[in-house]
């Protein structure tokens, strides 16, 4: 992968890092509240070694530093022993064991020099002092004991404390920004390796892309997430919308999808249940009927219907009392919005949907809407969960696969194009639905209203306004068209054409 394909992981992906390093923090937090808080003091000894004159006069002062220098390195593991710690403990009357004392003494030497510095750790302040300046005092004795000559002579090595400890201020634990930090840095480590991980062990369709390879076939195009559209999801009802232009798209795909015959009636189904089939076939249906075209869209999911739920008509009476018989087509069909489009709801639930659908009075009635109608699109149930669809793809011109970016699996989409094979069931194609679009510009080519332009609105255009509402400058309307039979309808509404010519003398741009 390359840093641009990383960059988009993990940008898709943001919930995974983002929630690593607030976890990350947290745990920082934590320790740092559960953390006892200690204090740090520090004594300095100075380490000596006694001057030596020759025969010739001449001090071994260079050999001594050196001697010194070597010796210090040696002389720190001496503060942890018991001859240093128990006399300490009794001086001062800690109500410590010399195994827990050691556990908060530390001793450090700086390269090349002769200073030993002995660091206590205490909750009290006042007593790592007293502690370390004692811990110092106690060592050096126990240094000088051991470098004195067995004849009783002086001791070759002189140990000062140098610099008493101060009683410290702050607290050095916890250590809050370095806590943070440390924790911060490794949550997001953490998250954006799992952010890397998931998207490579995520095998579900998320793009185009992925259809096509996925396939074999160009899907006939891809509808836009929109987090509205759970509350209006007839989203081609806005014709301006880059949504609206997304389904003119696969309707224009489907138009050349059947090169031999004209495509007149199609089933929409998916793999899965919630994959958005249904709202597809509603907007297509929607998209179609903008185009001048008669619409029938038939709700034939005699499982779970939500056509009617969408489009806000009543589908207690439909498609399955038709086919039993007990009511006539034109008493079911329902026009809507104006009579932009027509539906038949499913009607009452029957026992056998399979076995309905795929009867000679369904046939029938089949045959009925497809010479009725220019287009007649089914809302079929998924592929997997019943055979519902494979048996109403088999009275139709074919059958349109709805997959669901970020949720559809490969092997759901390859099972189902299976079955549709196994069948003998035309696949006309497959629509993505939810895509995330990364660019902006790309669904934003809309229409530019200019003073010398001439635009199709879905409303129509009045000749006279209020009393009060001018005329701009420079401009006046020229024609107006009410040819109604030249011009499709949308929305149920004549569309006219206004054209408004500039007398400034403008040209187009």
């Amino acid at each position: 992968m390359t840093f641009a394909e990383y960059f988009v992981v993990l940008q898709r992906r943001w919930r995974v890092w983002i929630s690593g390093l607030v976890l990350g923090l947290l745990c920082g937090v934590g320790a740092i509240a559960t953390a006892e808080t200690l204090y740090t003091a520090t004594a300095t000894s100075f380490v000596t070694v006694a001057e030596r004159v020759d025969s010739s006069g001449q001090g071994e002062i260079f050999q001594g530093s050196q001697f010194a220098v070597q010796r210090v390195k040696s002389y720190a593991p001496l503060a942890k022993s018991p001859d240093v710690l128990g006399p300490v403990i009794d001086e001062l009357g800690l109500d410590v064991t010399e195994r827990e004392l050691a556990k908060r003494v530390s001793v450090t030497s700086a390269p090349e020099t002769v200073l030993l510095d002995v660091s206590v750790e205490d909750r009290d302040p006042v007593r790592a002092a007293l502690t370390a300046d004692a811990i110092s005092q106690r060592l050096g004795t126990v240094i000088e004991d051991l470098e004195t000559a067995r004849d009783g002579g002086p001791s070759n090595v002189r140990v000062s404390l140098a610099r008493p400890a101060d009683v410290p201020v702050n607290p050095s634990s916890p250590r809050v920004l370095l806590n943070l930090v440390l924790g911060g840095a490794t949550g997001l480590a953490l998250g954006l390796v799992g952010a890397v991980l998931r998207h490579h062990l995520d095998t579900r369709v998320k793009t185009q892309d992925g259809v096509r390879a996925l396939t074999d076939m160009s899907p006939l195009g891809a509808t836009l997430y929109e987090r509205s559209a759970a509350k209006r999801p007839l989203v081609a009802l806005d014709w301006r919308s880059a949504s609206a232009e997304r389904y003119r798209t696969v309707r224009t795909a489907l138009k050349f999808a059947t090169v031999d015959r004209e495509l007149r009636h199609f089933a929409v189904t998916s793999a899965a249940a919630d994959e958005g089939k249904t709202s597809v076939a509603c907007n297509l249906a929607i998209s179609w009927a903008q185009s001048g075209a008669s619409v029938c869209l038939v709700e034939a999911d005699l499982r779970r219907p939500s056509v009617s739920r969408f489009l806000g008509i009543d589908g207690s009476l439909g498609l399955s009392d038709v086919v039993v018989g007990e009511s006539r087509l034109d008493d079911v069909l329902v026009t809507w919005d104006q009579g932009l489009l027509t539906v038949l709801p499913a009607g009452s639930l029957p026992p056998d949907p399979a076995a309905l659908l795929g009867s000679s009075a369904m046939a029938s009635l089949v045959a009925t809407l497809r010479d009725r109608f220019d287009v007649v699109i089914y809302d079929s149930p998924p592929l997997l969960s019943v055979t519902d669809g494979v048996v109403l793809g088999h009275q139709m011109d074919g059958v349109v696969l709805v997959i669901r970016a970020f949720s559809t699996r490969p092997e759901q989409v390859t099972t189902s194009i299976e079955r549709l094979r196994s069948a003998r069931v035309d696949l006309l194609g497959t629509v993505l639905t939810r895509e995330r679009s990364r660019r902006r510009g790309e669904d934003e080519y809309k229409s530019e209203l200019t003073r010398n332009r001439v635009e199709l609105s879905p409303r129509p255009v009045e000749t006279a306004g209020p009393a009060n509402e001018k005329v701009p400058p420079k401009t006046k309307v020229v024609a107006l068209r009410t040819d109604e039979q030249s011009i499709p309808k949308t929305n149920g509404v004549t569309l006219r054409r206004v054209t408004v010519i500039d007398s400034g003398g403008g040209c187009d741009r």
